[in-house]
């Protein structure tokens, strides 16, 4: 037998199989490179390195085993490195060096054709038609990062250097598609999110959306989702026992547009904790109104005063039994102060902006609270409330949902 130093040769060949041997420079097997069996379709690789410090050694995983391949020549290209055999290409690497964390005794891979899936401490078995479709997804997702991540460096270097010029980035036919099958659920998108989704149907060219209908119920149903979401966070800050007045302003601050509801008109915050004047001469005492919003014709403006859900709206004990009831410490207070921060804002600033007749608001407490007596009693108080108009988070929270079943209808 003609042996090669340094190299793999044929160490045996009978009618079974073939045995190969990496031989060491006199010419002595010191390794077993790989076994092609002749009467059962299966090769088993030995992957190894070499070196000149180390010498000859196995490499993580020991024993590559394919099963239903008749030829080395057959066997997947993934499996097919220069001189040798074992990990050839990155997706494969990708995809067995995700399996280490979790399988930190893996040292056998078996693929093959018609091969059931299972996996163990040490052996990994694997059908190639899953493996495949497994490879290709992990190929497509790297190619199209890779293509990403050129054009962002790209055009980041733009932005601070002329020798870079800014490349337009294409939405390619299926990279949507693509992207989003990567998620099972929609349930944390944001309203930048439904932003982006809308802009890319509303850009679309008009050969790609075939039935206006189509187009519109689209976008409910992203529109549904995020109002779904948004309904989940207030029911969770409902459900708080404690005082939350500041995790609500930031709800509110996050998702003014609820507010639109409570007007027949648009509106635009103008902004929040908004300062309405009232400062003494020490510079203290100045009024701070939760929200101030302004309408659409910029003539007149709304003070918006938020307190929680947990505030009483009527005391407890009848006034009058059975259904008189009087104002709560809380609503009355609430009422004084809206009141207050009214005059204040026009004193201050009648005479500098156009203002009318200020709207004020008062948020507060839950109406679900009341038993049926306190509920009449609360309708013929607030009807007869001509300066504040007083809403309820669960009223609040009713108009979401109302909101939610157009959608859905």
């Amino acid at each position: 037998m003609n042996i090669i130093p340094n190299q793999e040769n044929l160490f045996e060949d009978n009618s079974s199989k073939q045995v190969f041997y990496y031989f060491n420079d006199v010419s002595k097997p010191i390794f077993k490179t790989k076994e092609i069996f002749k009467t059962e379709n299966k090769i088993i690789l030995y992957p190894y390195s070499v070196s000149t410090s180390e010498g000859i050694k196995s490499k993580k995983i020991k024993v590559i085993e394919f099963r239903g391949w008749a030829t080395l020549g057959d066997i997947p290209n993934d499996f097919k490195t220069v001189a040798k055999y074992g990990l050839k290409t990155q997706r494969l690497r990708t995809f067995v060096q995700y399996l280490y964390p979790r399988f930190k005794q893996f040292e056998k891979l078996v693929v093959g054709i018609g091969v059931s899936n299972r996996f163990s401490d040490k052996t990994i078995s694997m059908n190639w038609s899953d493996l495949s479709k497994i490879l290709n997804k992990v190929g497509t997702e790297k190619r199209y990062y890779d293509g990403t991540r050129k054009v962002t460096l790209n055009n980041l270097l733009s932005d601070i250097t002329t020798k870079f010029t800014r490349e337009t980035s294409h939405l390619n036919a299926g990279q949507l598609d693509f992207f989003l099958q990567k998620f099972d659920s929609f349930d944390k998108i944001s309203k930048t999110d439904v932003d982006s989704l809308t802009r890319v149907l509303e850009t679309s060219p008009a050969s790609k959306i075939s039935i206006t209908n189509n187009f519109i119920k689209t976008k409910d149903k992203i529109n549904k989702v995020f109002i779904e979401d948004i309904i989940k966070k207030f029911e969770k800050l409902m459900s708080a026992k404690n005082d939350n007045e500041k995790q609500w302003q930031t709800f509110f601050g996050a998702n003014s547009w609820v507010f639109s509801h409570l007007f027949p008109f648009e509106v635009i915050l103008r902004k929040q904790e908004a300062y309405v004047g009232g400062k003494t001469i020490d510079n203290g005492e100045g009024r701070v109104v939760d929200y101030l919003f302004e309408n659409g014709f910029k003539d007149n403006y709304a003070l918006i005063e938020i307190k929680t859900h947990n505030k009483q709206l009527l005391k407890n004990t009848a006034y009058r039994k059975p259904d008189v009831f009087s104002y709560s410490d809380d609503l009355s207070g609430g009422i004084s102060q809206c009141l207050d921060q009214k005059e204040v804002f026009l004193i201050e600033n009648g005479s500098k902006a156009k203002i009318l007749d200020p709207k004020c608001i008062l948020v507060i407490g839950l109406k679900s609270n009341l038993n049926e007596n306190q509920s009449r009693c609360f309708e013929l108080l607030r009807s007869n409330q001509k300066n504040v108009d007083i809403v309820t988070f669960d009223e609040l929270l009713a108009k979401l949902k109302g909101l939610l079943k157009v959608l859905n209808s």
